[in-house]
């Protein structure tokens, strides 16, 4: 009988030394948690190491796209959860950007499914894909100002748009 974890780490190993191989200078960290593993890129390597894992590896899913803002570090990861549906293999690829500039090239030419994912984290994030073919506001209205996820982003929102006043209740007979 064969132990599953330890043919799954047999595959993540052969397939990190294949990334490695294919893209020499571009993991920058190897991070392993909870039989997770991310692999820290570069923006400049982002796309062709996602492309690598959807046409040479077998990554047909692009399960998630989100973000994570860390404002000490002057920071914000984009962070790609592509994944194969044959092997149900999964690897999580983190690419920092600088908070100033948050931009990394769309991978929606790659997944479709990046399309709405890469427009929530624009939306919420402040995030620009260059390249997207309908980059706009998915979540919030196109007026807003700001990006809530961002931590120095108000918790109860700004005087403006506090928490999107409710509408007001009416009462039946009015209908």
């Amino acid at each position: 009988m064969c132990d599953m974890g330890a043919r799954e780490v047999e595959n993540m190993t052969d397939l990190i030394k294949a990334v490695r191989s294919a893209f020499p200078d571009a993991v920058q960290e190897i991070v392993e948690y909870r039989g997770e593993t991310t692999l820290v890129v570069g923006p400049a390597h982002a796309k062709s190491i996602l492309r690598y894992l959807k046409e040479e590896r077998g990554f047909n899913y692009l399960a998630d796209v989100s973000s994570a803002h860390w404002p000490d570090e002057g920071r914000i990861d984009v962070v790609y959860l592509p994944r194969s549906l044959k092997t149900a293999e999964q690897v999580r690829i983190r690419v920092p950007l600088p908070v100033e500039d948050p931009s990394i090239e769309t991978v929606a030419d790659i997944w479709r499914t990046a399309d709405w994912l890469e427009r929530e984290v624009y939306d919420l994030m402040g995030v620009t894909f260059i390249g997207h073919p309908d980059l706009r506001r998915i979540m919030l209205p196109e007026e807003f100002d700001g990006h809530p996820l961002r931590k120095e982003y108000p918790m109860e929102g700004d005087d403006e748009w506090r928490n999107f006043l409710p509408v007001k209740d009416t009462d039946d007979d009015q209908l």
